[in-house]
């Protein structure tokens, strides 16, 4: 298991804005967790002003975004790492799988586990596990991004 690379997880919402592409108000994750080059965990608290809530919850869609944003992060992490200036734009290429459990409501707080599973150019192949505070999964998905210069 490789070493997670971070002194002190990233929360500052100017430093998360830094490492990802998307801005307000399509932002997903809040929290830098941990990171190795191949994983990252990220969070996410569901804020009342969320652009995809569905009746005080987190549409699916909005899940799906935050699986994606979370690797969006990783990835943003990694450059800032070997000096880019700002984070390279990514898209969902393909959903292989997804599965939600459960749509969480607003102030809950997410974890988000992923996982690097292949690369090849700019095409990745990602697994993503979302679990509640209490660490019951609520939704896993794989998907491959597509990064472009």
């Amino acid at each position: 298991m490789a070493e997670n690379l971070l002194q002190h997880p990233i929360t500052s919402h100017e430093e998360i804005i830094k490492l990802i592409p998307q801005k307000p108000p399509f932002v997903f994750v809040d929290t830098l967790f941990e990171y190795t080059s191949l994983t990252g965990v990220t969070g996410f608290t569901v804020p009342g002003d969320n652009i995809l809530l569905d009746k005080n919850r987190l549409s699916e869609s909005g899940l799906i975004e935050h699986m994606a944003q979370s690797m969006s992060l990783h990835r943003g992490y990694q450059g800032s790492l070997s000096g880019q200036r700002k984070p390279k734009t990514g898209f969902i290429g393909l959903i292989k799988t997804v599965e939600i459990f459960y749509q969480p409501k607003v102030g809950e707080k997410l974890k988000t586990y992923v996982e690097i599973l292949h690369e090849i150019m700019n095409v990745t192949s990602v697994s993503a596990r979302t679990e509640n505070k209490m660490g019951e999964v609520i939704a896993i998905s794989e998907m491959k991004t597509v990064t472009v210069e």
